[in-house]
């Protein structure tokens, strides 16, 4: 069993309780707009390359059988349509300016490699999270990755947007002991808008899990203009009120480290030019979605 993912990030604090080690699939249904992790869009093969660790040496250029690397202006650049992802500008480059984004893994070496941190993560009820991408967009690398971590008796978290069929949430739920559930836009048309997909799937399977699991965080990415609306968030409270009305609901500020992915990818981005929040427009916002004692 072999599945992609691009990243693993270490004794993260904020991807669930605990500290905590969290794999990042690759491959996502969704094209939110804002996406803060474009590396994750598509299952395959990929490369950046960051300009400030290149020394304009040419070794990439020289060593791509396929004429894909090149030098502008002193700095490696790469012709992606010319690209078959070999690796030999990866492996050549002398200051690792070049980067592989994806990493083809068995689940048995992988959990290998997740059970050297179970000492940190015990001691502090941490565990181990499956991001992206969406996790379940690789459903059954995801449900064995699950079951063998169970078996290890670590605990286990997953960031999910639920935009997968509902047989695929019913199969991994068992394995996963808190469920970090994005809900990002509460209108049809609006989230076909700035996501690419409806969100009629992502509700329903919120239903579900609201009526069968515990430990449920609904968590909201609050984008200026576009999720950080007062109506859409009074209406994620509602939703999430009218399934089950314990479900803690947590706000995401914006990640301000996006657009330089996007430059990294040759992608681009939604408005540069976007601001986090204040900790006086958080404050304000929390209050919008304040709605009863949760304790």
């Amino acid at each position: 069993m072999k599945g992609y993912i691009f990243d693993i990030r270490r004794f993260a604090l904020y991807d669930g309780p605990g500290i905590r080690t969290t794999v990042f699939f690759k491959g996502c249904p969704l094209r939110c707009v804002w996406c803060h992790n474009p590396e994750g869009f598509v299952k395959g093969k990929n490369i950046w390359i960051k300009d400030e660790r290149c020394i304009g040496c040419g070794d990439c250029s020289t060593a791509c059988p396929e004429g894909a690397l090149c030098l502008k202006s002193g700095i490696a650049s790469v012709q992606r349509e010319r690209c078959v992802f070999c690796g030999k500008c990866h492996v050549t480059c002398p200051s690792l300016a070049i980067q592989r984004i994806d990493r083809k893994v068995d689940v048995n070496t992988l959990v290998d490699e997740l059970l050297r941190d179970k000492l940190f993560a015990d001691i502090s009820s941490g565990g181990v999270t499956l991001s992206g991408g969406e996790p379940l967009y690789q459903p059954d690398f995801a449900l064995e990755l699950l079951k063998q971590l169970k078996q290890n008796r670590v605990n286990t978290c997953i960031e999910t947007s639920l935009a997968v069929p509902q047989d695929v949430v019913k199969s991994v739920a068992p394995y996963i002991d808190h469920m970090l559930v994005d809900l990002k836009l509460i209108d049809k048309d609006e989230h076909m808008r700035y996501t690419g997909i409806p969100n009629i799937e992502i509700l329903d399977n919120f239903r579900v899990l609201a009526e069968n699991y515990q430990n449920i965080v609904v968590r909201i990415p609050l984008i200026p203009g576009i999720t950080a609306l007062e109506k859409n968030l009074v209406g994620i409270v509602a939703f999430v009120d009218s399934c089950a009305p314990n479900i803690p609901i947590e706000l995401i500020n914006y990640n301000t480290l996006a657009p330089n992915k996007y430059r990294l990818l040759d992608m681009e981005y939604l408005n540069s030019d976007l601001n986090a929040f204040s900790p006086k427009e958080m404050d304000e916002f929390a209050r919008l979605i304040k709605r009863r004692d949760l304790s």
